[in-house]
């Protein structure tokens, strides 16, 4: 799922959620800040460099109580 923008208020409980990204590029900031539809849907697909990089949940972050942890899985281009 791409990362949803939005100029609507979020709802209570579905505003941004932050969560910790592991492995991909060097250059992929280690935690972001997304809507809770796509930490539910467990997949967070980032708009990089004519692609898309590919992070799939698998858990909470090793520091108890942290974020939900995302790990890099794949890149994709965009067809053109």
């Amino acid at each position: 799922m791409t990362i949803p923008s939005s100029a609507a208020a979020p709802l209570p409980g579905r505003g941004p959620v932050e969560v910790a990204l592991e492995g991909g590029p060097a250059d992929v900031p280690r935690t972001l800040r997304v809507m809770h539809d796509v930490v539910s849907d467990g997949k967070i697909k980032i708009p990089r460099n004519g692609g898309y990089e590919h992070f799939e949940r698998v858990g909470a972050s090793p520091e108890s109580g942290g974020p939900p942890l995302f790990r890099w899985t794949t890149r994709t281009k965009v067809a053109e």
